[in-house]
Parts: structure tokens; C-alpha cells; sequence
């Protein structure tokens, strides 16, 4: 809620307009009824000479009404759009740790649904404020067309409204049930996506995900669906009967209270059959405005980073300038998971490591030792629970994590890759050294750049961490950090990575840190660290030593 309220306050002058203009059309409208009802009860000869001004309430009821909703509309567009720069931006403010816990279900689900959900929303708000103040306005002229009639209908009306809400309240109830029912779905639906070729290699397990697991929440939000629309559609007909009500109370009370006027009792239903329409409009914007509040309270819950600093563009050249590397050292530090229920979360560590400027260390470990939460130690993406991480002897901590991270690329087995190819200032790179590295990386045949993009993505998974190091290169970070990048590799390539790439990386004066199996080439390091149960222990190693190393790690399971 937070949200919408600063991105309403960026906008206070267009809303000041926009009630202004709104004001004004409805004062025309109510105007034209109160002339109307007086046509009717004078007889059409009293509105001899009066021509001209009707016509100029007309022009100022259409021109009001129109200027409010350009301005409105206009409005309500750019909430939306700040919205979602917004939303974005908090999501690239967030912490890896803090995304990784709400999990890409969750994420994708407020990036789509919420922001469609608030969106709709907020295109309602302006309708609603015209609508609004047409109504208060012809509420106004029906307290001063009748002060005693109007009593009676503030009763009634309060008592509608009473009803209204409760309904709105239980509406409000199967909405967020239905929000949450909308994860586990987007859930459902990341398996179903994701584990395409499990499901179609095994039938028994396709069954099972379709019937035990997607269609039994897919009933259940179905199901809740429904209540709240048929609790809707009560709200809506309650609304249309309120209203018959009010001119049914106006007709009795005009019999029984005889200093009531025909002129008034007239003028009382032709205001109220002229406020029917905002009112419908009021009411159907409601559930619309539940849901938008319902998502916004969804994304407030995901306790997303801050956007007040805002993301700097390209052309404001506001690139963090890395510090000169010259050593990332580790001192008792300790990374913990949270809890899981019962089941205590995995802790790396205590670490104590010294990574000096220009070497290549080698970083090997079974499943589950340790090796690619390290990884995200080492490059920043997280802060150590205890201990210390420094760069430069720079201790890393929320305030210095940008400068700390500028140091470093990395290729993660996740990694995504982008089809844009920027330099290190994050700018389109310069085209011949693209060309370059294209040939370097053996896939100058497969892939070329147009307009700065990658021509194609699809590709081996070996090639598309080929790319994936084209960036690399480009980036020209000063730490490098390639998790099991050559388990992918063909043979041939391999051999080209570990004899080398990393020779010429390390030549050209960067600090390689590599995540590998590849026994054979383990003599290519300068250093060699073995992860187990989260503790690391190095090996000493030179060139002559490294097959009785090699044994000896086998023997242990690291390899």
C-alpha cells in the first residue's frame, strides 16, 4: 500500500486538475436536472429564453467530463507504468538470498497477475473519482431540494451501504484466497514447464502431476473463484434493488408528508435515476479495486528492496568504478540457510581463504560440499552470516556489496543469457572484438551480432556457455568465476579451455576461480581447495604432484 501511496503523491497536480474538471461536470449535470425538473413542473414555456444557457451547460457537462477523463485515463496509465518500473526495480534491488527463498513462482506471479490486478485497478480509480464526485454533488442538490427527504434517505441509504460492505468484506476474504491459491498454481505450472522432459518420458509421472497435483489446485481455485463472483453478483443486484427502494421511499413519503411538493418528490427521482449510473459505475469498480489491493498487500508481503535510489541509465555513464583488485580474503566466514521446519539449514563454513591478484584457483568438492554457495560468498551476491569477507581489505557489507560485485564476473550452471552484448560500461560492444572472441570461442559459424543482439540462443548447452563467456570477455571484469563452466564441453574444447583460455585469463593479468571435476587439469591451477560438509581444506600441488593428488582426492570422494 505504501507503493501506491508514493505514486499517487507524484502525481497531486494532475489529480488537483482532475477533481477540478470533475467538479465541474458534475455541477453542469446536476444543473441540467434541476432545470429539467423544473421544465417539468412549470410547464416547457418556462424555459422561454433560457436556450442559450442550456446549451452552454451541455458544452461545459461534455468539455468538463472530457478534459477529466483525458487527464484522468492519462493518469491512471503512467501509475501503471510507474508500477511496474517500479516493482522491477525492487526486484534488482533485492537480495539473492531473499529471491532464492520466495522462490521464480512467487516473483513471476506478482511481475503478471499482481501488476495486472493493480493495474486494473488503477485504471478504475479515475472513473471512480468522476463518478464520486458526481454523486456527492447530486447528494448536495437532493439535501437542498429537500432537507427531510434527504434524512430518510441517508438512512436507507446507510443501511445499503452497510450491507455493501459486509458483502465487499467477504469478497475482499476469496480474493486473497484465491491470490494465494494463484502461487501454488504458478507452481503447478513451473513443473509442468520446466520438467517437460521427465513428464514426457514417464506417463505414470505425467498422470500424476495432471490429476494428484494440478487439477486439485486448479479445482480449488475455481472453486473459490465462483463464491466471490456469485458474492459479486448479490453486491450488484443489491446495489439496482437499493435503488428502487430510495424512489419507492421518495413516492410513499411524498403521500404521507403533505409539505413535500410533486416539484420536489419529481426532481428527487429524476436525481436519483440520474445518479444510478455513477453508482453502478462505483460499484463496478469494487472487486476490481479488492483484487489491485489484495496484490498490492501480496507484493508488500514479499519484503522486496527499496527503488528510492532509482537505476541509473546507460547514458548517465554511472558505471561503479571497480577498485584495482588486489586480494579477496576470507576470515572465519560463515554462510547459514534458514531452518527448513525441523531440518536445520546448511552452514559453509568457518572459511579462512587469501585469493591474491592474477591467480588461478581451482575449487573441487561432491554434491551438496558447499562449492556454489562459496562461489556466491566470494563474488558478494551474499553477505557472510559471521565472520568476514574483504576485498582490498575492504570488509563486504550492504554498503560496499555494488563496489565489492563490480570486481567480479561469474558463470553460474543457472546462468541466463542475455541477448544483448555490452562492454563493460554496459554499452553495445565494439564489433570487432565480438568478432574476436567469436573465433576464439569456436562459434563464429554458429552465431553472429545484429544491432548489438546475439543472432541466436539456440544452441548445445556447451555452446551457449561459449556465449555466455563471449559476455564474460566483454564485461572485462577483473575476477572471473566459472562454476563447472567445462562440464558441458566437447573433449577437444575442453582441453582448449583448461591449456589455454585460462592461461591466456590469467596472462592477461585476471583472477580465475573455476569450479571443476576435470582431474586431469588440475595441474593447470596455482591452487587447489576441496569442500567437504562446508569446510574447505587446500591442497599443496605443483605440476609433477598432481596425478598423486588426483588419487588421493578419489580416494576421499571429491572427485
Amino acid at each position: 500500500m505504501n507503493m501506491m501511496k508514493q505514486l499517487l503523491a507524484q502525481s497531486k497536480g494532475t489529480m488537483m486538475l482532475a477533481v477540478l474538471a470533475s467538479l465541474c461536470s458534475a455541477a453542469a449535470g446536476i444543473t441540467l436536472v434541476g432545470g429539467i425538473n423544473h421544465a417539468l413542473e412549470n410547464g416547457i414555456h418556462s424555459l422561454a429564453g433560457s436556450g442559450g444557457f442550456y446549451l452552454a451547460l451541455v458544452a461545459l457537462l461534455f468539455a468538463s467530463g472530457v478534459w477529466s477523463q483525458i487527464l484522468l485515463v492519462g493518469l491512471g496509465h503512467k501509475m501503471v507504468y510507474r508500477l511496474r518500473c517500479r516493482l522491477v526495480e525492487r526486484i534488482l534491488n533485492t537480495p539473492l538470498a531473499r529471491q532464492e527463498a520466495l522462490g521464480a513462482p512467487a516473483l513471476y506471479n506478482a511481475l503478471t497477475r499482481d501488476v495486472t490486478m493493480v493495474a486494473n485497478a488503477t485504471r478504475q480509480l479515475p472513473v471512480s473519482l468522476y463518478n464520486g464526485l458526481l454523486l456527492v454533488t447530486g447528494l448536495a442538490y437532493l439535501a437542498w431540494l429537500s432537507p427531510l427527504l434527504f434524512g430518510g434517505l441517508v438512512i436507507l441509504v446507510g443501511l445499503g451501504v452497510w450491507g455493501d460492505f459486509r458483502l465487499a468484506g467477504r469478497i475482499k476474504t476469496m480474493m486473497q484466497k484465491v491470490r494465494r491459491l494463484d502461487d501454488e498454481l504458478f507452481r503447478q505450472y513451473e513443473a509442468v514447464v520446466e520438467g517437460r522432459n521427465e513428464l514426457g518420458l514417464s506417463e505414470p509421472r505425467r498422470r500424476f502431476q495432471f490429476h494428484q497435483r494440478f487439477k486439485p489446485q486448479a479445482q480449488q481455485a475455481r472453486d473459490t473463484a465462483i463464491k466471490a463472483e456469485v458474492l459479486w453478483a448479490i453486491n450488484l443486484n443489491w446495489t439496482t434493488v437499493l435503488v428502487f427502494a430510495l424512489i419507492g421511499m421518495i413516492f410513499f413519503a411524498g403521500l404521507a408528508v403533505e409539505t413535500v411538493s410533486q416539484e420536489v418528490i419529481v426532481g428527487y427521482v429524476l436525481a436519483i435515476m440520474f445518479l444510478r449510473t455513477p453508482i453502478a459505475m462505483i460499484l463496478d469498480a469494487i472487486p476490481a479495486v479488492i483484487r489491485g489491493n489484495v496484490a498490492l498487500r501480496a507484493i508488500d508481503r514479499l519484503q522486496l528492496g527499496e527503488a528510492e535510489s532509482g537505476i541509473s541509465a546507460p547514458s548517465e555513464n554511472a558505471a561503479i568504478q571497480a577498485p584495482a583488485f588486489e586480494s579477496l580474503q576470507l576470515k572465519q566466514a560463515l554462510y547459514r540457510y534458514l531452518d527448513q521446519g525441523d531440518e536445520a539449514g546448511f552452514q559453509l563454513g568457518p572459511v579462512d581463504l587469501d585469493i591474491r591478484s592474477g591467480e588461478l584457483i581451482f575449487l573441487i568438492g561432491g554434491n551438496g560440499s558447499g562449492k556454489s554457495t562459496l562461489a556466491k560468498l566470494l563474488t558478494g551476491l551474499y553477505l557472510p552470516t559471521d565472520g568476514s569477507v574483504s576485498l582490498n581489505g575492504e570488509p563486504l557489507t550492504e554498503q560496499t556489496a555494488a563496489q565489492h560485485r563490480s570486481c567480479f564476473a561469474a558463470i553460474f550452471p543457472n546462468f541466463f543469457l542475455f541477448d544483448d552484448v555490452l562492454d563493460a560500461t554496459g554499452v553495445g560492444a565494439d564489433h570487432p572484438r565480438i568478432q574476436h572472441y567469436l573465433k576464439r570461442l569456436a562459434i563464429d559459424h554458429k552465431v553472429t551480432v545484429e544491432d548489438g543482439k546475439l543472432s541466436t540462443k539456440a544452441l548445445s548447452q556447451g555452446q551457449r556457455k561459449r556465449l555466455a563467456l563471449l559476455l564474460m570477455y566483454l564485461e572485462d571484469r577483473q575476477v572471473l568465476l566459472l562454476d563447472e563452466w567445462a562440464a558441458d564441453q566437447d573433449p577437444v574444447f575442453r582441453e582448449v579451455f583448461y591449456r589455454e583460455i585460462l592461461p591466456e585469463l590469467k596472462a592477461a593479468g585476471k583472477t580465475v576461480i573455476a569450479i571443476t571435476h576435470d582431474d586431469r587439469y588440475f595441474d593447470a591451477a596455482d591452487r587447489l581447495y576441496k569442500l567437504e560438509q562446508g569446510k574447505i581444506f587446500e591442497f599443496v600441488i605443483g605440476r609433477d604432484q598432481v596425478f598423486g593428488v588426483t588419487e588421493k582426492l578419489k580416494n576421499s570422494g571429491a572427485v
